[in-house]
């Protein structure tokens, strides 16, 4: 379950239905992304963190291991 996601749309003081509305997809759909059911699409999760006036970051964040080794530089093309 999302409870970041749900979280912030209870603190909005938003049902299901009106941040469907906003965000112009179908309730079943949000309440499967809030589930963790599916995972909406790059445009879908801009328009619900607008809606929620946060990021997409703060809604969806990566796992720790997603960023593992980000600033480290690629060993593999030195010296060649």
């Amino acid at each position: 379950m999302n409870l970041i996601l749900k979280n912030k749309r209870i603190k909005q003081k938003l049902t299901q239905v009106k941040i469907a509305k906003l965000v112009g997809i179908s309730e079943r759909a949000y309440q499967d992304y809030e589930a963790s059911k599916r995972a909406p699409n790059v445009y879908t999760t801009q328009l619900i963190a607008q809606a929620l006036h946060t990021t997409v970051e703060e809604l969806f964040p990566l796992p720790a291991s997603a960023n593992a080794g980000e600033d480290k530089p690629d060993d593999s093309q030195e010296n060649k």
